[in-house]
């Protein structure tokens, strides 16, 4: 089942701390997912556009199903497997319910070893958004290549960190169909220096532009013509 996907990781090198994760997060596709096609998807904006570089991905994948996962993340490929079946009832799936930040002193250890699952070395970890009303839309998420495309993937408006994420949910939510979440599961972010939306120079654009998103929110008509004002 594998076999069949597509994942389109967002990256932006950068000679240092993010390459020698980076590094081993494709040694554990390479030895855990083997099956799996893996597209890296960059982009020169300054700051990062992420929207960017997943549709660039996107463009490079051959597989029906994309798994669009960060480059600092891992997680047991049986969640993919599950998440890919519910494609047959769901638009997309979000495949698990924890987003568990591997400490900084786990982290090193974490890439001494040869990558595998399960990890070859004991870790602490702490639950983001324990915030029960505040539910991540990121991370790794599920999609069929049809859906992707109906929407036209990221919107690229979108520049640096922040809100790309909730618009690409809106969207899809409103043209495809909701999500269906696998709670009993999680994905392991490995640590790295923060950046966020602080430090984010475009952050007031984003939210600018996410606002048309939160207003259009369930109306197709209305969100198929925000969709469309993109560049193709």
């Amino acid at each position: 089942m594998l076999n069949q996907v597509s994942v389109l990781i967002p990256y932006k090198p950068d000679n240092g701390e993010r390459d020698k994760l980076f590094k081993w997060v494709k040694s554990y596709y390479k030895n855990v997912m083997p099956e799996v096609e893996l597209c890296i998807g960059t982009s020169k904006s300054e700051p990062f556009n992420r929207s960017q570089a997943i549709n660039r991905a996107a463009k490079k994948a051959t597989k029906d199903v994309f798994v669009i996962a960060d480059a600092d993340v891992i997680y047991n490929p049986k969640i993919l497997i599950k998440g890919i079946r519910l494609l047959d009832k769901h638009a997309w799936v979000i495949p698990y319910g924890k987003w568990l930040d591997i400490s900084k002193a786990s982290t090193i250890r974490l890439l001494k070893t040869s990558p595998k699952w399960p990890l070859s070395t004991k870790f602490k970890s702490t639950e983001r958004f324990q915030d029960k009303t505040v539910k991540p839309v990121s991370g790794v998420i599920i999609v069929t290549r049809k859906n992707f495309n109906s929407i036209k993937g990221f919107d690229e408006r979108f520049v640096g960190w922040g809100r790309e994420d909730n618009a690409f949910r809106d969207a899809m939510n409103t043209l495809c169909g909701p999500f269906k979440r696998i709670n009993n599961s999680s994905i392991y972010h490995l640590w790295h220096t923060k950046v966020g939306p602080k430090g984010n120079p475009n952050i007031k654009n984003n939210n600018k532009l996410y606002k048309r998103y939160e207003e259009v929110n369930g109306n197709v008509k209305k969100m198929r013509k925000l969709i469309n004002e993109r560049k193709d």
